[in-house]
């Protein structure tokens, strides 16, 4: 699978992204969804072995699908609560729980989705935006 890595290109190193700041939440970076084509729904893809989470673009709603919120430039956010989900993926990482995540992504456009490999986290540091 030949994808394109965010920090291959001259973007920021987070121009496709998540963060993880607690864990029950997960933050997709507005550029992971317009990477994906803006999407009306999304899904996860999370492979414990290998440590990594996609978020893949679906086009109609389907079971554990989110719906991604319509852009609008003054206030867009999209924050997922998935417990369930986001605990697991803390407890196979091994993360502390009183620090935030942030991971860059690599695109495959071929699968729809946006891969991130969860032992590239970094940690963001106090004052840094999220």
């Amino acid at each position: 699978m030949k994808g394109r890595s965010a920090d291959a290109e001259n973007h920021s190193k987070y121009h496709r992204g998540i963060s993880v700041p607690k864990k029950e939440i997960i933050r997709i970076f507005r550029s992971t969804i317009k990477e994906l084509g803006d999407p009306r729904y999304i899904r996860f893809l999370f492979n414990p072995k290998k440590r990594t989470l996609a978020v893949q673009s679906v086009s109609r709603k389907e079971a554990e699908c989110f719906r991604v919120p319509k852009y609008n430039p003054k206030d867009w956010d999209f924050k997922i609560c998935s417990i369930q989900m986001l605990r697991i993926i803390w407890r196979v990482c091994e993360w502390n729980e009183n620090d935030t995540y942030r991971i860059a992504g690599t695109h495959y456009p071929e699968y729809n989705l946006v891969e991130f490999n969860l032992n590239q986290a970094r940690i963001v540091q106090f004052g840094e935006i999220e």
